[in-house]
């Protein structure tokens, strides 16, 4: 299994989007995207090729962000 990356607000990385409900409403489950976790941690806001925001944020969980413990994001990123 790939190991799990400390994801930082504002940081970028590139994810393969979870088939999470809303990622399948977006039209983008499964697929490889640059994402970006919102200042507070609150939200993750996709990005297209072009890297413009795709729609708007959506939930860290529907777009396969978790917390360990003590509470800080992390992802698993594409290599």
């Amino acid at each position: 299994m790939a190991e799990h990356v400390t994801i930082a607000p504002g940081e970028r990385v590139k994810v393969r989007l979870p088939w999470s409900e809303v990622c399948m409403h977006l039209g983008v489950a499964g697929r490889v995207m640059s994402v970006e976790l919102v200042e507070g941690g609150c939200a993750v806001q996709l990005y297209d090729e072009d890297g413009d925001p795709y729609s708007f944020p959506i939930l860290p969980g529907e777009a396969g962000f978790y917390r360990d413990v003590t509470g800080t994001p992390y992802a698993y990123p594409e290599q």
